[in-house]
């Protein structure tokens, strides 16, 4: 835990672990709480610092959730992406859930936040505009499974449309559920995956 600082205001060598423990702090409030029962005050104090040092890097509740969403994204999303690379498309989808069901394991927590951000933006508009990343990664993500799909000869006489939509809907109930269930297991990818070959 960073020590606490009277003057709110830590020093210039603090600032970028200070701006990380924020970050760290918040995301366990929000994945917990959520983002209407997480208070400033809250993450302040779970961070170490004084509430107007929190405020000195992020001026709002919105601007914190804006900052945890990229950090969090950018963390995650990457892992993900760099299976769209793979020879096929079905090698794409199964290296891409088998990476997800290891995050679930290793940052629970980047999950749990990440599992509530669609409910989050349904109840507060505001935070749209500053977390658009999330769906311009899922249309990318799924645009590119569909891309790769054609390239390969696996998908036919769907169109581009209903393809993402499924593989949208396939691949993050199984998230969804999965969290939502506590068992996001290897049985159930393996029966997704050899479902999904099967098209």
């Amino acid at each position: 835990m960073v020590e606490s600082r009277s003057s709110g205001r830590p020093l210039a060598t603090e600032s970028v672990v200070a701006r990380t423990t924020f970050i760290n702090a918040a995301r366990a409030c929000f994945a917990k709480s959520g983002y209407t029962a997480t208070a400033m005050t809250a993450v302040a104090q779970k961070a170490g610092y004084t509430p107007t040092a929190l405020r000195h890097y992020f001026e709002s509740k919105a601007d914190l959730y804006a900052a945890v969403f990229a950090a969090t994204s950018n963390e995650i999303y990457p892992q993900i992406v760099q299976h769209l690379d793979s020879p096929t498309m079905a090698d794409a989808i199964e290296g891409s859930m088998s990476r997800m069901l290891e995050i679930s394991k290793e940052f629970s927590e980047y999950i749990d936040f990440l599992y509530r951000t669609p409910s989050e933006l349904h109840r507060h508009p505001e935070l749209r505009e500053k977390v658009e990343i999330r769906e311009s990664f899922q249309e990318f993500f799924y645009s590119s499974l569909v891309s790769l799909g054609r390239k390969t000869g696996e998908l036919n006489h769907i169109t581009d449309e209903l393809q993402i939509m499924f593989f949208r809907t396939v691949m993050q109930g199984w998230v969804y559920e999965g969290i939502f269930s506590r068992d996001i297991t290897l049985t159930t990818q393996i029966a997704l995956v050899k479902l999904l070959r099967r098209l």
